[in-house]
């Protein structure tokens, strides 16, 4: 009789807690994007009316500058790594710094989607070589994380450095972006 009184009251006490405990966040916790995630949007495909010449990233200010035919046409926020300075090594955290393109645009499983810049560059080698290190590669602009696949907590991961030396933004922007950079587009990453 006693195990099913202290049953009974642990089961109330957990229906008591549970019902005082704030409400979830919208959205997912955890998870993971599906390819339909990634490309069952209209601007998965490139619109050439608003093809970008270049990007342009200033660290300082945590800003991504969209440019076509030399004028800026969109502006974003950005998220940087975690560490702050130029990039040196595979895991300092670090956003690297310097001239590159858009290697490839994919879908991303825990980022949403993805487009690798051409980190590391000539100059990013030779100061790794130099110091006895290796670059690191695979350095990407990507979207948000799927709990917030919703946008959010996009205020708070706007806030933060947090990626692991790339460049986030969030999905609403990145989907902008994807439809408005081909591989190849220059990248230029400035501190």
């Amino acid at each position: 009789m006693k195990k099913i009184l202290l049953a009974s009251l642990f089961v109330i006490s957990a229906f008591i807690i549970s019902a005082c405990a704030p409400s979830a966040p919208t959205g997912v916790t955890g998870g993971f994007y599906t390819s339909a995630d990634c490309q069952g949007k209209a601007d998965a495909v490139f619109d050439a009316t608003r093809a970008a010449d270049k990007i342009v990233v200033n660290k300082s200010e945590h800003k991504m500058y969209i440019y076509k035919d030399g004028k800026v046409i969109k502006t974003f926020p950005v998220s940087l790594g975690s560490s702050p300075g130029r990039k040196l090594a595979q895991g300092d955290f670090k956003t690297p710094v310097g001239k590159y393109r858009i290697l490839n645009k994919r879908c991303h499983p825990i980022k949403y989607r993805a487009m690798t810049i051409s980190y590391p560059n000539a100059e990013d080698i030779a100061r790794a070589a130099k110091a006895g290190v290796n670059p690191g590669s695979q350095i990407t602009i990507h979207g948000q994380p799927h709990w917030n696949a919703d946008g959010h907590g996009d205020s708070y991961t706007l806030s933060h450095d947090w990626t692991n030396g790339c460049i986030a933004l969030t999905n609403k922007d990145l989907d902008w972006l994807w439809g408005s950079v081909r591989v190849g587009t220059p990248i230029i990453i400035n501190e």
